[in-house]
């Protein structure tokens, strides 16, 4: 996208529009290096030009304030009353400053992430995604799974192995203990004493009456309370 400023030309009292060049957003940078909207995100932030910002309920990636105070880039808000999420684009400059850095910051990413254990658990987490034709599982399956099968895994590992935030990781981490727990505490609660059925008894012509509420004991209920005790009594 190009981008204009007007000023104020001080000899003649006019406006004049001159043109700033061509602005990209971070996803366009990352399919001019031919890489996923993810790995690029990562290889910025291996650079220090991008950083994850904090206290929001969906964390975004956003350009540090130095990248901003150095013309590398800008952030454009969310115009109220439109549906327009925040996002930030990248200058001429800012390109230019990437293009220096590019291969260094990839291949140090490239190098964490091929690490023997590392490298094991993304493999055979490609293989279950792609057995019989499933759909990608998404980060947030990604780590369920990394967490089940690779639970050696530090936060930092699944976050290099899936090419996001260490912050994201342990946010899924810590909703599948709360879940987990949650489960556990249900699981271990005792049974009710009876249990409500429903009782229907076939009628000539294959009418149905209405339904009668209706219990079954338990192994808690009292003997009182069992229908075939007063039957036997």
């Amino acid at each position: 996208m190009h981008y204009t400023e007007e000023v104020l030309d001080r000899t003649t009292g006019e406006l004049v529009t001159t043109n700033k060049g061509e602005w990209i957003t971070v996803t366009e940078l990352g399919e001019r290096y031919s890489v996923s909207r993810i790995k690029v995100r990562t290889v910025l932030r291996e650079m220090d030009f991008l950083y994850v910002s904090g206290g929001q309920a969906h964390n975004r990636h956003r350009l540090t304030p130095q990248a901003i105070e150095a013309g590398r880039g800008k952030h454009i808000p969310a115009k109220a009353g439109k549906r327009m999420n925040p996002f930030d684009v990248i200058s001429p400059e800012g390109q230019r400053w990437i293009g220096e850095r590019w291969t260094d910051a990839l291949a140090a990413v490239d190098a964490r992430a091929a690490k023997p254990a590392l490298a094991d658990a993304r493999q055979a987490l490609n293989a279950f995604e792609q057995r019989g034709g499933r759909s990608p599982l998404g980060v947030h399956g990604q780590v369920l799974w990394l967490c089940d099968h690779h639970p050696m895994l530090s936060h930092t590992d699944m976050a290099t192995i899936l090419g996001v935030t260490q912050q994201l990781v342990s946010r899924y981490v810590a909703l599948r203990r709360m879940q987990t727990q949650a489960l556990r505490l249900r699981l271990s609660m005792p049974l009710r004493d009876v249990v409500k059925v429903q009782l229907r008894e076939e009628q000539d012509g294959g009418r149905w009456p209405p339904a009668e509420q209706g219990t079954l004991p338990t192994s808690t209920t009292p003997p009182e309370m069992n229908p075939e005790h007063h039957a036997a009594a």
